[in-house]
């Protein structure tokens, strides 16, 4: 089974018969991100945050009549802005964990992440990490995964973004760097041979058991937007939306 059709099946077994006649009333959402995930948020060359985060959420937005706009804001502050009423949503590749649901709700699942280490050449395995600087976005279930994990065995070192982890590792300043495998894949891309770096292993257990995919987190008990959302993922997915944007940014995953 490819990537795309795993993740279209791990999403739409959550969903329920909706009728595509339901009308809404019009709605202005203002949506959180971090634009520094390429290829789910980024800044373009025209200083808008695109990606493939933000072309689902308004690929949502124009299914169940929500005015979508999109502001930047640090990660680690992601989920307070939320619950302090700053912003209605946040779209950030946040995986769905249980530590996260103690703060705020999530919708279902947009796609369902595949974190991976990458690191020089001869680093291969689990094992061969043991005592090594790991780089980590901060504050992310990623980091929280590690800590968790490596029990003291690797030492992780948090940045305020994947990117600013990856070139530290180009630099040879961290031993690895732990992040979603579509991250690291486009730095890869973008990398010479030179660079002699590689991915070495995924963390099945991060899938399974550690988290449930992305997905769009709200303010706790705002069930009217979480609903509102859920329909609208669903919808793109029955018409084709969904995977017209997943080819778009993952052509090489199917």
């Amino acid at each position: 089974m490819t990537s795309f059709l795993r993740n279209i099946a791990f999403i739409f077994i959550m969903f329920s018969s909706i009728s595509n006649a339901q009308v809404f009333e019009r709605l202005p959402v203002k949506f959180v991100t971090e634009a520094n995930y390429y290829p789910f948020e980024f800044f373009s060359k025209s200083k808008k945050i695109e990606g493939f985060d933000i072309d689902i959420a308004k690929a949502i937005c124009d299914q169940v009549n929500l005015q979508c706009s999109f502001e930047h804001h640090r990660f680690d502050g992601l989920l307070q802005t939320l619950q302090f009423g700053r912003y209605d949503a946040a779209i950030a590749a946040l995986d769905i964990t249980k530590e996260r649901l103690k703060v705020v709700d999530f919708s279902d699942s947009y796609y369902k992440t595949a974190p991976v280490f990458i690191s020089k050449e001869g680093l291969q395995g689990e094992f061969s990490l043991a005592g090594k600087f790991i780089g980590v976005q901060s504050n992310s279930s990623n980091q929280n995964y590690l800590s968790l994990s490596s029990k003291g065995k690797s030492y992780i070192v948090p940045y305020f973004s994947s990117q600013a982890a990856l070139e530290d590792l180009k630099q040879h300043k961290i031993d690895a760097v732990f992040a979603d495998f579509a991250v690291v894949n486009n730095f890869l891309s973008k990398q010479s041979p030179d660079t002699k770096l590689v991915i070495t292993h995924t963390e099945a257990v991060f899938v399974t058991e550690f988290s449930k995919g992305y997905g769009i987190a709200v303010k706790k008990g705002n069930n009217n937007l979480r609903e509102r959302l859920n329909i609208g993922l669903k919808l793109i997915i029955e018409n084709g939306t969904y995977k017209n944007i997943y080819q778009q940014y993952f052509p090489s995953y199917e």
